[in-house]
């Protein structure tokens, strides 16, 4: 049994990681417009995972006799400024998400909640490698720069990338 200041804090949660794989999935529709076929690929997979991690905290509140509740889920916008800025939002996004587990690990240490301690223990290990993911992005996109043949190389290395098991 959980209390109901931390079934809604998960719930908000749930949310996050929703609009969160939409974010993804919106910024994936306008690079594959953009003829970025391989970050294209690389947000489709980031927005499934995103999308994992909502179900993940959604079958957790259950187990816990919650109720997950379904969110409303605010539409993203649909065009960006430039490429670089795409990894600049996501990075943020993984940023604002990372304080969010943050706080309910706080909240979760407050209520000596101690199995929702040790379900977040995989997320604040997953918001570190969210985090440096797009930041080494960022690093070799200020190596290449946004235009030319290096651009093209990330792009195809982007595209390598492979669903992961969750």
């Amino acid at each position: 049994m959980i209390s109901e200041k931390m079934e809604k804090m998960l719930n908000e949660q749930i949310a996050k990681e929703f609009f969160a794989s939409s974010y993804y999935l919106s910024i994936a529709s306008w690079c594959e417009t953009k003829g970025y076929d391989g970050t294209a690929n690389f947000f489709y997979l980031q927005s499934q995972e995103e999308r994992e991690h909502a179900m993940k905290f959604f079958h957790y509140v259950n187990e816990l006799n919650g109720h997950a509740v379904v969110p409303a889920v605010e539409e993203p916008p649909s065009d960006f400024s430039s490429y670089k800025k795409i990894f600049e939002l996501s990075l943020e996004t993984e940023r604002q998400n990372t304080k969010s587990i943050h706080e309910i690990v706080e909240r979760s240490i407050e209520e000596k909640e101690y199995s929702t301690q040790n379900f977040l223990q995989w997320f604040v290990d997953e918001q570190v490698e969210e985090e440096n993911l797009f930041m080494g992005i960022l690093d070799k996109i200020e190596i290449i720069g946004t235009e030319g043949p290096g651009l093209y190389m990330l792009d195809k290395d982007l595209g390598r990338r492979q669903q992961t098991q969750m």
